[in-house]
């Protein structure tokens, strides 16, 4: 790919996918019919619901098929298949940790996915003092896990979720445990967010934070399979002390998300989880002993097959070439953004749709149409066009409000309608979510989609699609015989 992308080329971004891409996924899952309309028409689905999770590459389920035929059980067993899956086991291990530019001096642990690394790291960090700094456009994922197991600070962004590095150094001064309140021990941040794609200035934040004996935790699930991450050498001031990411956000769902971490930390904690294969020996008075490598945070029976599909996209995407990747899917989200943009004019008080961004940031674009619920609108673009994106949430409640434009008071009603199991009128958007295996004509169907939808008028769609009261999800009504 060249820089000729910026341009919108169409043809240049036809023939990288077909030269680059096409190849790598089945022909199922690239030519994937439904019916839409009447039921009538058949055509090609467009998912367009990436950041949520992606297909397998073809060679990912090729290798995964191959790995199970000499299965053994990891690090436990003298015979050839047990070496042979310790032995990509841990080829894999060292595999991720150079694709993210981990030091030697970290730890690539293996977890079921982002979420559980994200626990496990609040868990183990709870034993030092101090306070988790965390911002307002973190998934829960990003969230809970830290309120979970300690205080927290939120910060706050700007109304389309930008950051204030500012902001962040003057909540460090302040929380210096120096000044009567307790200090921040850590920030953990998102790398990328799901719902508008902004990339936070990861390693500027990480150069801050080292700089008041503070670290840093990337939720990277959304960045690691769109762009070059480098986590970099200890003694660089902007690296990154903690990565988590996901298996199943990167063409490998089989169930295995990475924790990655500095030695140091990891060998001095007592393992997130104890019992087979982590710690050697128990002695007859009970007095357990432990590992200090990785192993003492690799308990039970891993899920190497999940790591092992991880170190083959990675092979893949390496194959590829990561600013290629970056290139493309940027490219390609910008075109779509671009021929949206005239829809969304910023001088209209109503116009036919809303973006919620300025300008795209990487491969989402979060939108509403005025007028129509967002629920509503998935469900048309996926039963009258064939086209899979989100409407939601996206689990980052705060930077909904945002979006939104959530008032105090209607977000003390919105509790009270969740108190009593009514969920419909939590703030939500649409989100269409970009991937390598999209090509153009996604990007030109699901725009023009979105505009014949918006023409719509209410009579045209309400005899067709029912909600649900409570939940606020519309679906389409059973047709009588």
């Amino acid at each position: 790919m060249t820089q000729a992308t910026d341009k919108h080329d169409l043809r240049e971004l036809e023939a990288f996918w077909n030269r680059h891409i096409q190849h790598r996924f089945s022909g199922k899952a690239l030519e994937a019919f439904v019916c839409v309309g009447d039921g009538m028409l058949s055509v090609r689905y467009v998912n367009l619901d990436n950041a949520a999770t992606t297909k397998p590459f073809q060679a990912v389920k090729e290798r995964v098929d191959e790995a199970l035929d000499t299965y053994g059980s990891v690090h436990r067993g003298a015979g050839q298949h047990s070496r042979c899956t310790t032995d990509a086991y841990e080829r894999a291990r060292q595999h991720i940790g150079e694709f993210v530019g981990a030091s030697p001096e970290n730890y690539v642990i293996f977890t079921k996915n982002t979420t559980e690394s994200v626990n496990q790291a609040a868990a183990l960090l709870a034993s030092e003092p101090g306070k988790v700094l965390v911002s307002d456009i973190e998934h829960s994922s990003n969230l809970l896990p830290w309120m979970k197991q300690g205080e927290i600070v939120q910060y706050r962004t700007d109304r389309q979720g930008i950051i204030d590095i500012g902001e962040i150094e003057r909540i460090l001064k302040e929380h210096d445990g120096k000044t009567g309140q307790e200090r921040i021990k850590l920030l953990a941040i998102t790398g990328s967010s799901n719902v508008t794609g902004y990339k936070p200035p990861i390693h500027n934040i990480a150069e801050l934070v080292h700089r008041y004996g503070a670290r840093i935790f990337v939720d990277a699930c959304q960045l690691v399979p769109h762009e070059r991450v480098d986590m970099r050498s200890d003694d660089d001031a902007g690296h990154l002390d903690f990565l988590a990411f996901s298996g199943h956000k990167m063409y490998a769902p089989y169930g295995a998300g990475v924790l990655i971490g500095p030695k140091d930390f990891f060998d001095k904690v007592d393992p997130y989880q104890i019992g087979g294969g982590n710690l050697p020996y128990i002695t007859r008075n009970l007095q357990i002993k432990r590992f200090h490598n990785v192993r003492t945070h690799d308990p039970g029976s891993p899920n190497a097959i999940g790591v092992i599909a991880i170190d083959e996209a990675i092979r893949q995407l390496e194959a590829i070439g990561m600013e290629n990747v970056y290139q493309y899917e940027t490219a390609l989200t910008a075109m779509a953004f671009d021929r949206l943009a005239p829809l969304s004019p910023r001088d209209q008080l109503h116009p036919p749709v809303k973006l919620h961004i300025d300008r795209s940031h990487g491969t989402v674009i979060p939108f509403t149409i005025p007028g129509k619920p967002p629920e509503l609108v998935a469900e048309m673009l996926t039963q009258e066009y064939g086209i899979g994106v989100r409407a939601g949430s996206f689990c980052t409640y705060e930077l909904l409000r945002k979006l939104c434009e959530t008032t105090d008071i209607a977000d003390d009603m919105i509790a009270e309608h969740v108190d009593a199991g009514i969920t419909g009128s939590i703030p939500r958007i649409l989100r269409a979510s970009f991937s390598i295996y999209n090509r153009p004509e996604d990007a030109i169907r699901f725009v023009d989609a979105v505009e014949e939808i918006t023409k719509k008028r209410f009579v045209d769609y309400r005899s067709r699609y029912s909600r649900d009261g409570q939940t606020g999800e519309w679906s389409v009504q059973p047709q009588l015989p």
